[in-house]
């Protein structure tokens, strides 16, 4: 069987992608990925062995402006070219996570006859997707939650969780903190902004390193490439290099899995693939969804951690460097709270979510 897998922009529509490729491919399906050629998924999609084609896709504004226009013209050639693509390909099936590159893709393989299936992370569908969900098979789903915004047959809906790659589940501990050079036996707090980092959040972290430091705390920090030198340039006023053994300043991590397994707390937005990845990890942590989420839809995600005990939430225009040292302190300084944190997390996460994607893939394939 062959599948056309797409979904780009973010981690958080790519690593999904991955886990199902490498799954499918592991039960014996050839993979194409299609993405957008301007887009992080260029990069790491042929970095994780999968054949790669690229389109000249464009986001639909929001709002009424001359961008759509271009956008129009660019989207209209990324279906044609997905027509040929999928076409010579001969794929059975087409495969989206997510992100505008998704929509062409899934699009041309539904006007071609092929079975498709979307997958939606988020506790409130993104726009493409609710346009796709009319046009597909299958619409898997994250959260049950999403179901009531999608008008569409519940024959189609299927609650499969957010699936995970398998190497985040299964990373040896010892090898995680060999790798990141940390100190197994001090506590460590994960602070990330999901794949394309988070500015808001690198704004308010220096008195978070000042007490790190002071409390022999290792810090795991991942920027994201274009916030990395802001970050050091605000710690080297207040004289913290980041050559600092407490300290580990990375703009971009591949081996994701490395810093959720050392981590005993985590910093984070609530992108619903981060919120599964933490999750799984069964981690404690404190989210700050992205303010200007489609839909809010990441405070959505944010509130359901909230909700069960697995996390602490301060919303984006609450939050300062004072706040978010108090929660710190907080959660890392009470073992208690810490483990009870982490345990609502691992009942929360939905290790089998793969498995049951891919049952709902192979059992479209044969119908």
């Amino acid at each position: 069987m062959k599948a056309v897998i797409t979904g780009g922009g973010t981690g958080g529509h790519i690593y999904p992608a991955l886990a199902v490729a490498e799954k499918l491919k592991e039960n014996g399906w050839e993979i194409l990925y299609i993405g957008s050629d301007y887009r992080m998924e260029a990069d790491i999609v042929p970095a994780a062995g999968f054949d790669f084609r690229g389109l000249s896709v464009r986001p639909l504004p929001r709002k009424v402006s001359t961008k759509i226009v271009s956008s129009i013209f660019h989207n209209f050639q990324a279906i044609i070219k997905a027509l040929i693509i999928i076409n010579k390909f001969k794929a059975d099936l087409i495969i989206g996570t997510g992100g505008f590159v998704a929509g062409p893709v899934v699009l041309a393989g539904a006007l071609l006859g092929k079975k498709t299936i979307i997958h939606e992370q988020n506790a409130y569908p993104g726009i493409t997707n609710k346009l796709l969900a009319r046009v597909v098979d299958r619409v898997c789903l994250n959260f049950s939650e999403a179901a009531e915004y999608l008008k569409v047959s519940q024959k189609k809906i299927k609650i499969t969780g957010n699936p995970v790659r398998p190497k985040i589940l299964n990373v040896d501990r010892n090898l995680a903190y060999h790798e990141l050079d940390l100190n197994p036996d001090l506590k460590t707090i994960l602070i990330t902004g999901g794949s394309l980092g988070a500015e808001v959040i690198n704004k308010n972290v220096v008195e978070i390193y000042k007490y790190a430091i002071q409390n022999r705390i290792q810090i795991v920090h991942l920027t994201g490439k274009k916030n990395y030198n802001l970050l050091i340039n605000q710690l080297r006023k207040i004289n913290i290099t980041p050559d600092n053994s407490l300290l580990r300043i990375i703009d971009y991590l591949d081996e994701m899995e490395y810093a959720l397994k050392t981590a005993d707390l985590i910093i984070s937005r609530a992108g619903a693939t981060g919120l599964a990845e933490i999750t799984s990890s069964a981690k404690a942590s404190i989210l700050i969804p992205f303010a200007k989420a489609a839909e809010n839809h990441q405070l959505i995600n944010a509130q359901a951690l909230e909700k069960v005990g697995a996390a602490v939430m301060i919303r984006e225009s609450e939050l300062n460097e004072e706040l978010l040292l108090e929660k710190v302190k907080e959660v890392i300084e009470n073992d208690n709270l810490l483990q009870s944190m982490s345990k609502a997390a691992a009942e929360f996460s939905q290790k089998d979510s793969l498995r049951k994607l891919i049952e709902v893939i192979e059992e479209l394939s044969r119908e």
